[in-house]
């Protein structure tokens, strides 16, 4: 019963690192034109482009967001929100 619960506590902390690592980072930022803007990194094991492209579309929600810069190789997004129309 005793390894049981060894295992059981090794296996979660594993999950618990895993998913550590798979945080990305959203800062925000000012863009040149003195607009806002939102610098998001999906670097981690399990992050993909796709994980920073819901990012993005969680920050900005219904009004979108237009791409400043992306850089699909290194996980990176410089994103601006669209105005409310």
């Amino acid at each position: 019963m005793n390894t049981s619960l060894k295992w059981i506590s090794r296996i979660l902390c594993v999950v618990a690192c895993l998913a550590a690592t798979a945080c990305g980072s959203t800062r925000t930022t000012f863009l040149e034109d003195g607009a806002r803007g939102y610098s998001i990194s999906c670097k981690g094991y399990l992050s993909s482009w796709n994980s920073c492209l819901i990012k993005a579309g969680k920050i900005c929600e219904a009004r979108g967001y237009r791409t400043i810069r992306s850089e699909e190789y290194d996980r990176e997004l410089l994103i601006a929100c669209k105005e409310k129309a």
